[in-house]
């Protein structure tokens, strides 16, 4: 034992070279909150992410042992990412807000490259063969759970993790290993209380008693994730968001002292606002060109325009018009064309000037 926890210091140095702000270690089983997570999937809060609800996945999570053999430990880790530049309410007419996770390089993959040298350092720490296995927000694993029980924070009451100090704004990752290392004293203190700024503020209301997220009114689901067409009643509460959504973080407590500092992700390759014009002018390459390396790739070029369609209808700029219809007139896909009648008519009918009426299925 004396011998692990020495590897155990090891690594936690390690991690904390590489950037991690937190790490801590919990047993893989019980795996914490499995049966909360599957009431989740039962009332159909994964939305259109059909992936969490295939039984071979249900089942990996329900059992590290099925994605590592041998299993013993979950490692966890966080990493923060710096914080919005503006406030949650702030107005940019003609730009489309980005979250602030995504300003960066995509940290899949730059927190994989941190892990894979996380994971060679263990194993050169023990001499026998070790299995290790590392996820960044990709593998069938409950990171939160298990961040919990390795006494890094407590999810709030909008499903993020809160890191005492830290806030929410942080990224988790896990490492699976057969290696019996020290686990760490589980975090059990609640730490919202009777807040209810992140309930109140967010405009879907998508968040729920149980602290989980009915995906399918989340604005970064709806920006992101889903790939159909947003529904009519929750696209006026999209505001600017163009890539995700950061409000219920913004207005938390634990979050509004953080002081800015160089994020281990590194500088930002994108803006915060993003133009709404110049997005309805890109082609399939201008994209590429513009987003390679980040996150809003997830999104896909259709995913943007109509984000940034939707957006342009709650900004109601008159000025833009002739660019929705001209756009209308050549575009083929559904999807984007719902969103292109959507925003011709919220600008229609909010121009003070014209009273006329518009139908989606004649006018232009």
């Amino acid at each position: 034992m004396h011998r692990l926890s020495h590897v155990k210091q090891r690594l936690t140095e390690k991690a904390f070279q590489l950037g991690f702000s937190h790490i801590g270690i919990a047993s893989s089983q019980p795996v914490p909150h499995f049966q909360s997570f599957k009431r989740w999937i039962d009332a159909g809060y994964h939305a259109g992410m059909h992936y969490l609800a295939r039984e071979d996945t249900l089942a990996k999570r329900a059992d590290p042992g099925l994605i590592l053999e041998g299993c013993q430990r979950v490692i966890c880790l966080a990493m923060p990412y710096n914080f919005p530049l503006s406030p949650h309410n702030a107005k940019n007419p003609g730009f489309g807000r980005i979250s602030a996770y995504a300003f960066t390089k995509d940290y899949h993959l730059i927190i994989a490259e941190k892990l894979q040298q996380l994971e060679d350092f263990l194993i050169n720490q023990v001499d026998k063969d070790v299995l290790v296995k590392s996820y960044v927000d990709t593998g069938p694993v409950l990171e939160r759970g298990f961040a919990a029980q390795a006494g890094l924070g407590i999810p709030g009451k909008n499903g993020n993790l809160i890191i005492p100090r830290l806030g929410s704004y942080i990224f988790l990752a896990v490492m699976l290993t057969d290696l019996a290392l020290p686990i760490d004293t589980p975090f059990n203190r609640d730490v919202c209380g009777s807040c209810r700024r992140c309930i109140e503020a967010c405009p879907t209301g998508c968040i729920q008693s149980d602290r989980t997220i009915d995906a399918s009114r989340c604005i970064s689901y709806l920006t992101i994730e889903n790939k159909e067409i947003i529904p009519d009643p929750l696209k006026r509460n999209l505001g600017d968001w163009l890539f995700g959504c950061d409000i219920c973080q913004m207005v938390c407590p634990h979050n509004s002292r953080l002081q800015a500092q160089i994020s281990p992700l590194g500088k930002p390759d994108l803006p915060e606002w993003l133009g709404l014009k110049e997005i309805l002018t890109w082609s399939k390459n201008n994209f590429r060109l513009k987003t390679e390396g980040t996150a809003l790739n997830r999104a896909k070029l259709r995913g943007l325009v109509r984000n940034a369609v939707v957006i342009i209808g709650n900004q109601s700029e008159t000025t833009m018009l002739p660019l929705l219809k001209k756009r209308l007139t050549n575009e083929a896909d559904p999807i984007i064309r719902d969103a292109l009648h959507w925003a011709i008519e919220q600008i229609v009918s909010k121009n003070s000037e014209n009273d006329q009426s518009y139908d989606r299925n004649t006018n232009l």
